[in-house]
């Protein structure tokens, strides 16, 4: 009996895992500073960001500025400099068909 090849692609446990730990940065990103703020609280302040949540986070005022105009701009741009990053290299090995293509290969790291 021939063995079925699976095609090669993301597992679900996977997916959720890297949901969660990019989840993790987020929170850990936006509470750790030189003003400590408390994790859970943090995570309460992020999802009172989403339309139709109210929760009370115990932070003051001046807390939720600095995690919402500081700390949370900042920690969502390195998450999108990291993505674009990734998704750059995954391209070069792609078109290269070579999972070791970097981007001295064409010298355009130059």
């Amino acid at each position: 009996m021939p063995s079925r090849a699976r095609p090669a692609g993301l597992r679900k446990r996977w997916l959720v895992a890297g949901v969660f730990a990019v989840l993790v940065a987020l929170v850990a990103g936006v509470s750790l500073g030189p003003v400590s703020l408390p994790a859970g609280s943090v995570a309460a302040e992020l999802l009172n960001l989403i339309p139709g949540v109210h929760l009370d986070s115990g932070l003051s005022e001046r807390e939720i500025a600095i995690v919402t105009e500081l700390r949370l701009p900042r920690v969502v741009l390195g998450l999108l400099v990291g993505g674009l990053l990734a998704l750059a290299g995954g391209c070069y090995q792609g078109v290269f068909r070579n999972p070791l293509a970097d981007p001295y290969l064409l010298g355009v790291a130059a």
